[in-house]
């Protein structure tokens, strides 16, 4: 079964504040823009916007519950910071309620907190547009749009990851192992 954009957008505005639903609808307006601009689909990349944050809203208690029946591993930072599990839960539940729904598209949901290794295009257009979607105060938010289409795809998702890496590392968050893994990976292609 298809998903069609307005639809998405009816399942998140059940789920999602109404500040939640206003960034995600900023995600996929900014996910559609770069998706032009990298050759990416469209449509994919606003149906992905609208859903990522599908579980953002969701009880800590019940993101862990709803992580550990879906078989999703939980490690000590998921623990002390359930939120981070909002991806890869709302994946998994939207891979369950929407069985039509693109892997690519459920691959942008799950990634878009910790990133992946091997991200696809869609993938990073989601990271980047939800680091950079206007509502975001950061001067790095306007630097990345202003630098949309004028660096690879693949710069770009660094240079948001390097942004996100920073406000972490700023404000002493807990980073995720995953996130690690990710910023690794990076900078392991970039020497290759």
């Amino acid at each position: 079964m298809a998903v069609t954009y307005g639809q998405a957008h009816a399942l998140a505005s059940k789920r999602l504040s109404a500040g939640s639903l206003a960034h995600s609808e900023r995600v996929a307006e900014e996910a559609d823009r770069l998706a032009g601009l990298y050759g990416v689909d469209s449509s994919e990349a606003r149906l992905a916007g609208i859903l990522h944050d599908l579980c953002r809203d969701t009880p800590h208690d019940e993101l862990v519950g709803a992580a550990v029946a879906a078989g999703i591993p939980i490690t000590d930072v998921d623990r002390a910071v359930p939120y981070l599990l909002h991806g890869p839960v709302a994946a998994a539940e939207l891979a369950e309620m929407i069985p039509g729904l693109s892997p690519e598209v459920i691959e942008a949901v799950r990634s878009h907190t910790y990133g992946g290794t091997t991200l696809s295009p869609l993938a990073m257009i989601v990271y980047v547009a939800d680091v950079s979607e206007p509502g975001r105060p950061h001067e790095s938010s306007a630097l990345l749009r202003s630098r949309a289409g004028s660096v690879s795809l693949a710069e770009l998702f660094a240079s948001a990851y390097a942004a996100s890496m920073h406000h972490l590392i700023d404000n002493r968050r807990l980073i995720h192992p995953a996130t690690l893994s990710t910023w690794n990976d990076i900078v392991l292609r970039e020497r290759a």
